[in-house]
């Protein structure tokens, strides 16, 4: 027994159908053949994506997981104290390209 089929509408400009049209007469098949032929060609190659990356994402939610749980201030994780240190390390790298005290006060874009 054959599945009971459902419909699915969808709209598009002029300009597009005429061309889902032409590349299914092309490949031989109705309309409906080629899109649903289309359509699970992109869902497979989504699936191929989301095993590929599927480690990395469980990965990175361990570690968000870790990092919420631990609430641990930056310099225990080997890091420095944050925005502070940040804007003093590019007023300083500005410093250092523009000349001495170019990186001073506001004067550069994005630095504070």
């Amino acid at each position: 027994m054959a599945a009971k089929r459902s419909m699915i509408t969808f709209a598009t400009d002029q300009e597009t159908k005429e061309r889902i049209r032409s590349y299914a007469e092309a490949a031989g098949v109705d309309v409906s053949t080629y899109v649903i032929a289309a359509v699970g060609a992109a869902m497979a190659l989504d699936d191929q994506v989301a095993r590929t990356f599927a480690p990395l994402d469980d990965l990175i939610a361990e570690t968000e997981a870790q990092d919420a749980t631990t609430a641990q201030p930056l310099e225990e994780h080997g890091q420095d104290s944050g925005p502070d240190v940040e804007r003093a390390e590019i007023s300083a790298a500005l410093d250092s390209f523009f000349g001495t005290g170019a990186g001073a006060g506001t004067g550069h874009r994005g630095v504070a």
